[in-house]
Formats: structure tokens, C-alpha cells, sequence
């Protein structure tokens, strides 16, 4: 690797992967230690604690790999244009412009919509 390739890299712990590493744990945790669902009481709608707790999880458990997700592709963009940056002011550097968007295909004369 050339000495700019590593600059532009940035650090591997960062304090988004570390919120997304805690996002990822935290349900493990919460539905796999069994002191804290080992009880019958409190009870929601007449069930037992332990399966309201376990169903509450699993709303909980995707809001939190949401937020993991997002905090991460966040930060990914964020060094990408950063390295872009850092390209497109290297001297003797060219990079392509790339775009996300597609041009939208024109229906040819035997189709019909």
C-alpha cells in the first residue's frame, strides 16, 4: 500500500463502530441472561413476564440493527468522500466521476406499456 492509501484510511475503532458493536451486543445480553426474564411477575395482558419481555425484544433488536446499520453506511460515506477529496487534490491523479443514477432505458418500438 502507498503511503496516501494509508493515510486516508483513518482508524479501525472508531466511536461508530464502537456504538454499533454495543447496538449488536446489547440484545444477546438482554434475551440470553436468564436473571433478568426468571420471574413471573410483572405481568402485561395476563402473560407472564418472560414472554412479553422476550417479544418486546424483538421490536427492540430491530430498532437497534437500524440504528447500527445507519451509524455505520454514516461513517463509510463520510471516509469515502474524504478519500475522494484527498484524490481529487493529488496532484497527477484522475478519478472518475461516478453517479448513481441511472438514465432511464427508452422503450424500444415492439414493446407496449
Amino acid at each position: 500500500m502507498s503511503e496516501s492509501e494509508l493515510s486516508t484510511r483513518g482508524p479501525v475503532v472508531t466511536p461508530a463502530r464502537l456504538i454499533a458493536a454495543v447496538c449488536v451486543i446489547v440484545p444477546f445480553v438482554a434475551v440470553l441472561w436468564v436473571p433478568i426474564f426468571d420471574k413471573d411477575k410483572p405481568e402485561v395482558a395476563g402473560f407472564p413476564f418472560f414472554f412479553w419481555w422476550q417479544l418486546l425484544w424483538v421490536a427492540v433488536t430491530a430498532a437497534l440493527m437500524g440504528l447500527a446499520y445507519f451509524v455505520v453506511r454514516r461513517e463509510e460515506l463520510a471516509r469515502k468522500a474524504v478519500a475522494v477529496t484527498a484524490l481529487q487534490e493529488t496532484p497527477g491523479t484522475a478519478v472518475a466521476e461516478t453517479s448513481e443514477e441511472q438514465p432511464e432505458e427508452e422503450p424500444e418500438e415492439g414493446d407496449s406499456e
